[in-house]
């Protein structure tokens, strides 16, 4: 690691992500999602300027936001996790990030980018694809997608500064936010009739 600073906002990206996954309640996972975006922000910083760092973090706030205020009490049932399923869950995880540790060094010298950053869009990217395998609600399926995209965002801000690039990914994090709100709030109208 090259800079032990940056063990601060990937530990935290790290245990957002575990509690994202372990937690069934879609409010704890809503908070973990707007605080995760505050170590991807701290990450951001050394990328790129102080205001498109802040323009991804009020827009992942605000999409996370989204998806706390329309969602309706009920639509994501608490589950009893069992403790076999929630230790596969944690070693997944684990292997994913050591996958993720693994290939960071590589890509960031092809990238040319910071390997921590690397790292942790990586890590933010395999675990929004496998909470994408492993739950099929509509709720946890909307979040697996702003997971893996906010990943994506994390490896695209270390190769791309552009303003209008940035603020067009921010757009189109908020718009899969609002429509995978509506999806929900349709999906649960339709359940209850």
């Amino acid at each position: 690691m090259a800079n032990w600073a940056n063990i601060f906002p990937i530990l935290l990206i790290l245990v957002c992500l575990i509690a994202i996954i372990l937690f069934a309640d879609w409010r704890r996972t809503v908070v973990a999602l707007a605080v995760m975006y505050i170590g991807s922000f701290i990450l951001f910083l050394q990328v790129m300027p102080i205001t498109l760092a802040s323009v991804k973090l009020i827009s992942g706030w605000t999409s996370a936001l989204l998806l706390g205020l329309l969602l309706p009490a009920q639509a994501h049932k608490s589950e009893t996790g069992v403790r076999s399923k929630l230790l596969f869950y944690l070693l997944a995880l684990v292997f994913i990030w050591i996958l993720a540790y693994l290939v960071a060094k590589p890509v960031s010298s092809i990238m040319q980018s910071i390997p921590e950053i690397i790292f942790a869009g990586l890590a933010i990217f395999g675990t929004g694809l496998f909470l994408l395998g492993i739950r099929f609600e509509p709720h946890s399926v909307i979040l697996g997608i702003l997971l893996v995209f906010s990943g994506f965002e994390l490896l695209y801000a270390s190769v791309e500064t552009s303003v209008l690039i940035n603020g067009l990914l921010s757009a189109i994090n908020l718009l899969m936010a609002l429509i995978g709100s509506l999806m929900i709030d349709i999906t649960n109208r339709v359940e209850t009739e």
